[in-house]
């Protein structure tokens, strides 16, 4: 006996409820932990940040094609790497490195942002987030979020302070009076290079003009090194 249409739409809606019976049931006991059918929101951000797409890919100026065919070979490598222990730091912190290497600066600081999903106070993770923001993304916002996220791993990266003082003084002018107070607390916190940042703090004063401030911080490099002090004098002579 031939089916109606009427029956044959009675059946497909049948099997499409038991369709969504079935699919509910199935996330409801993988939510339970008792099966694994469907990858999690945590396994497809895993897959996404592992992507690799070579046309992302360019070599360095002087690379050789083979080295950069062997660099892009490495990179399969260390994908499997983050898989074999995907809450390891490390594996993500290598592969953001090797993909910056091939000039994918996205990818690597995805990478780096998993490395810092696991270990939170990796400061040199940090840094490098924020030097391919200022740098390639010209994500200034981004950028400064992260010098700080590194300066609050740790308080004596100089790295992080020589961003923050470029990020300031040349890429967001509009936030140049933070350049002072940034130098002053880099000088207290990373004193090994004191005299550097007292250099930096003459010469911006000196350009900006404000010489009252530029002699202030020349008597700082003065006391702590007079041939800095002499040097500056001769690139600045109003000092």
């Amino acid at each position: 006996m031939p089916i109606s249409k009427k029956q044959l739409i009675h059946y497909s809606l049948y099997f499409l409820a038991a369709l969504l019976v079935a699919l509910a049931l199935l996330w409801y006991f993988q939510q339970q932990g008792f099966i694994k059918v469907f990858p999690t929101s945590q396994e497809r951000e895993i897959k996404k940040v592992l992507e690799i797409d070579e046309s992302d890919f360019t070599p360095a100026n002087g690379l050789s094609p083979e080295v950069f065919q062997e660099r892009i070979q490495l990179l399969y490598k260390l994908r499997q790497d983050v898989l074999a222990d995907p809450e390891n730091a490390q594996p993500w912190f290598v592969f953001g490195n090797a993909k910056e290497f091939l000039n994918d600066h996205e990818g690597a600081i995805a990478a780096w942002k998993k490395t810092l999903e696991f270990q939170p106070q990796n400061f040199v993770a940090a840094a490098n987030i924020a030097t391919n923001y200022q740098y390639f993304l010209r994500d200034f916002e981004q950028a400064e979020f992260y010098y700080y996220e590194a300066l609050s791993g740790s308080k004596a990266y100089t790295p992080a302070y020589q961003g923050l003082a470029d990020l300031y003084q040349y890429s967001m002018p509009e936030r140049k009076e933070l350049f002072e107070p940034l130098l002053q607390d880099a000088a207290v916190n990373d004193p090994k290079n004191a005299i550097p940042y007292y250099v930096s703090l003459v010469e911006f004063f000196a350009e900006e003009g404000d010489l009252t401030k530029a002699r202030e911080y020349l008597q700082s490099v003065e006391e702590q090194k007079p041939d800095s002090a002499a040097q500056l004098r001769e690139n600045y002579p109003e000092l």
